[in-house]
């Protein structure tokens, strides 16, 4: 085999490698917003009680533009869940699917939060989403928990100064 030759089999083992890391990248977005819903879905089952006592939860469209180091960019529509409340209100904003350490991130925004949820996979590949408080500056990473009811409420307890 010709250097020419080994060359072209390099080049096009590159370029079948790029466009699966693409196709990969655009079957993640395509599932993202199905992935929050989810998500959103147990959270208002875990807010119910609340909503009977005058707790407000809806769903805001927005879009999100992300763009990865390939250079590939995505633009897409997923909503936002507001949690409106004793004067208060939370806000849960998909900001990205593609994330350092993560397969995803949602930030929590509220008076006096600096929270997000980030979802991770575990040993076995299943999905686990985590709430984790934003690191200051010059302080190490706090340690995620993980997003379950009880401190889902205390996120909720605390933002809508409950």
């Amino acid at each position: 085999m010709s250097k020419a030759d080994e060359l072209a089999t390099k080049l096009k083992q590159k370029q079948k490698t790029r466009v699966d890391a693409e196709a990969r990248a655009d079957l993640a977005i395509e599932h993202w917003p199905s992935q929050v819903y989810d998500m959103y879905h147990q959270l208002e089952t875990w807010l119910e009680p609340l909503t009977h006592a005058g707790l407000n939860i809806r769903r805001v469209p927005t879009r999100v533009f992300e763009s990865l180091p390939s250079g590939e960019t995505f633009n897409y529509a997923i909503d936002k869940l507001q949690i409106e409340g004793n004067h208060n209100t939370i806000t849960l904003d998909p900001i990205a699917r593609f994330v350092i350490g993560g397969t995803g991130q949602v930030d929590i925004r509220g008076k006096g939060q600096a929270l997000y949820i980030r979802r991770t996979e575990n040993d076995m590949a299943e999905p686990v989403w985590q709430i984790q408080p934003v690191a200051r500056t010059g302080q190490p990473r706090p340690t995620p928990v993980a997003l379950d009811e009880l401190n889902f409420l205390a996120v909720i307890e605390q933002g809508l100064e409950l």
